[in-house]
């Protein structure tokens, strides 16, 4: 991916008919042969959001993706809702820890909206989802969730946590994702663009910054957080960034409380100085090969105006442009992170460096 293509404009004409093709089959499927085809495909991974595995259809490689419903979610009143369901704190949107996550609808909302984005022709930086269906599925916590107690007493006891885990340790089925594969992280393709040397590195990082800001853009215009757009969660197929992963995304057009609407308002330029703070802090990682305290020495330094060690030209004028910002997400993430979770959001102080940052471009 040397360069990045127009994101705008219909999807080109193989990514279409892989389209057509995978979600036209597995929609003929009954659910009983369709767990079967599931039950049998090669597992890629478990975590917090649910299961993943990689499935042929017609010869062509899909991204299934088991995410627990809850009994909750399932109640005919609550079907395909958006609401918080469970009162999740608001907090719990940042992801740090091991959140208990705010429901399988949301996730399957996010992708309608993308994937119809993406086939609209708005925007074609999002994997596609052929098909959805639920399955019944009785599956262990993750990891992450496993301890009880000690999840609950990082989220400040919440009762509502206690009582989302107790809901999907009882769960006895799944929302099933069936998604466009893509299968190298931004993370793994920018570690071999900057192995390939110094001009490499650059043509990537000015490509890179360039994408972070049309996807969260776009994504925000139109009333999406994504709030979990690091580089694990970005996808690159060789021609453009894809954002995926939308267990924490957050929508205007969700059945949001007055609570969640002013949070939401309050975060809306949450993924831009989220993407920006997360690049400038794997650029110092991978280019100088620093690991958390250099990092962070590093990261204060430049944002106090201190030029970067010699490096690729252009991974040196990010830091330089973007570190002031970075340092204030990093410093409030250290906060939530390892001292409160209810760290209040350094809003005002985001906004001023974004307009620094406009005035260091201009």
């Amino acid at each position: 991916m040397q360069r990045a293509i127009a994101q705008a404009g219909g999807p080109d004409g193989a990514r279409l008919a892989a389209y057509s093709a995978v979600s036209t089959s597995l929609a003929l499927h009954s659910d009983r042969r369709l767990s079967q085809l599931v039950g049998a495909a090669l597992p890629l991974g478990s975590g917090i959001g649910g299961t993943s595995a990689l499935l042929k259809v017609d010869g062509k490689p899909v991204f299934v993706k088991r995410v627990p419903l809850t009994e909750r979610e399932l109640l005919p009143e609550h079907a395909r809702s958006t609401a918080n369901l469970f009162g999740i704190p608001a907090f719990c949107q940042y992801g740090v820890g091991g959140g208990p996550g705010f429901g399988a609808w949301r996730e399957l909302a996010v992708h309608t909206m993308t994937t119809n984005w993406a086939l609209g022709g708005e925007y074609q930086g999002f994997p596609l989802m052929y098909h959805w269906r639920v399955l019944p599925e009785t599956a262990a916590l993750p990891e992450e969730l496993a301890d009880v107690e000690r999840v609950v007493a990082y989220w400040g006891g919440s009762p509502e946590v206690r009582r989302r885990i107790d809901a999907l340790q009882r769960s006895t089925a799944s929302l099933v994702l069936f998604l466009e594969y893509i299968p190298q992280t931004l993370d793994e393709w920018l570690t071999e663009q900057i192995e390939a040397g110094e001009e490499a590195t650059d043509r990537a990082c000015s490509l890179v910054e360039r994408e972070l800001e049309a996807g969260t853009s776009f994504m925000n215009a139109r009333g999406l957080l994504h709030f979990d757009a690091h580089f694990q969660n970005i996808l690159v197929d060789g021609r453009r960034l894809c954002f995926a992963d939308y267990g924490l995304a957050i929508s205007s057009r969700f059945d949001l409380s007055p609570s969640e609407t002013g949070f939401f308002q309050l975060h809306r330029t949450y993924d831009r100085c989220y993407t920006r703070s997360w690049l400038v802090n794997r650029l110092i990682t991978k280019v100088y090969g620093y690991e958390r305290g250099e990092r962070e020495a590093l990261l204060r330094a430049c944002a106090e105006g201190e030029e970067p060690p010699d490096g690729p030209q252009v991974a040196r004028a990010i830091l330089s442009r973007h570190a002031p910002l970075a340092a204030v997400m990093t410093d409030f993430y250290v906060k939530v992170q390892d001292e409160d979770r209810e760290t209040p959001y350094p809003a005002e102080a985001l906004r001023r460096a974004l307009r620094a940052d406009r005035s260091r471009r201009s």
